[in-house]
């Protein structure tokens, strides 16, 4: 999982695609699955294509609910 989330990292520029501030400290970057498992994304869950870089508090405060596109 590290290596597709430094994927991510680097495809996002570097930036958390729900607070859009920049990552200052790797350590704080966990996976974010867009669609939950909850929402209907078990399926796929750990697939790529369903996995982007987030801050931890930004993944916290999200939850289980879809991000807006």
């Amino acid at each position: 999982m590290r290596k597709l989330l430094n994927r991510k990292i680097v495809e996002q520029s570097g930036i958390c695609p729900i607070c859009y501030e920049a990552f200052t400290d790797y350590n704080d970057v966990v996976p974010d699955h867009k669609e939950p498992k909850g929402m209907g994304g078990a399926w796929r869950d750990d697939h790529p294509d369903n996995i982007q870089a987030t801050h931890w508090w930004c993944n916290e405060e999200k939850g289980s609910s879809r991000m807006d596109d």
